[in-house]
């Protein structure tokens, strides 16, 4: 399953991103977790967050990083446990 831009995690659990990048450095900011991780060309950065209010919040890259940098949005949706476990029967049969 491919998600373009969406981020769905359960409530008060840790979760861990593995991040990358191919060619120019990037800042994955979720301003709502207060977590701001930069991501270098070459290396893989894991940064971690445990959310504990439910809802659907913004994800940016907070570096100015090129052509396209404006188009770089995405969303975080924090869902219950129960919401959580019927998106992934949803997306997952």
């Amino acid at each position: 399953l491919l998600l373009e831009n969406e981020i769905h995690v359960p409530v008060d659990k840790v979760v861990h991103v593995h991040l990358t990048s191919e060619d120019v450095i990037h800042s994955f900011f979720v301003p709502v977790l207060r977590l701001k991780q930069d991501v270098l060309p070459g290396r893989e950065i894991t940064a971690w967050f445990n959310a504990t209010e439910t809802g659907k919040y913004e994800v940016a890259c907070a570096e100015l990083c090129g052509y396209g940098h404006y188009t770089m949005r995405a969303f975080l949706t924090i869902h219950s446990p129960e919401e959580y476990a019927a998106w992934v029967k949803e997306q997952w049969p």
